[in-house]
């Protein structure tokens, strides 16, 4: 059962296929997008470090630019260095997204969070991102850096 930590965001760990999901259950303003980073790593810490992560975004209207500065400053090097390397995350959006989703600036912020170990994806299916998650499942994992 999910853990709804607002009236806009709940969080769920299915452990049948090891995924962290969290979702935006209603349409929220930009600068209201940031999912609660400290509930996402407790609940990852508390399920065997889980690093395999789906967020479902496609109650949004609008892609956020502020999504991508969250995972961009505040999250990835955060989460390799408390849960160990390297951690996948599937972002599911709104095809209406797609073009935001392709742009320069988002495959500029998806090649260097991978230099940190730390892959996010976007994908307009939950189908093909759980997908994803499941083949990530299979890559070596590192520790936490200490």
């Amino acid at each position: 059962m999910p853990t709804v930590f607002s009236e806009v965001f709940s969080l769920d760990y299915e452990a049948a296929p090891n995924l962290l999901v969290g979702r935006w259950l209603t349409n929220v303003p930009d600068h209201t997008l940031h999912p609660p980073q400290q509930e996402l790593l407790s609940a990852a810490l508390q399920n065997s470090r889980c690093r395999f992560w789906l967020l479902d975004m496609r109650t949004q209207n609008e892609f956020s630019l502020a999504l991508l500065d969250w995972l961009k400053e505040l999250l990835a090097e955060q989460v390799v260095m408390v849960l160990g390397s390297p951690v996948f995350l599937a972002c599911v959006a709104s095809e209406s997204h797609r073009d935001e989703i392709d742009s320069i600036g988002t495959e500029t912020l998806l090649r260097q969070q991978a230099q940190h170990e730390f892959y996010p994806y976007f994908f307009n299916n939950e189908e093909a991102a759980r997908e994803w998650l499941a083949e990530s499942q299979s890559h070596e994992h590192s520790p936490p850096r200490r």
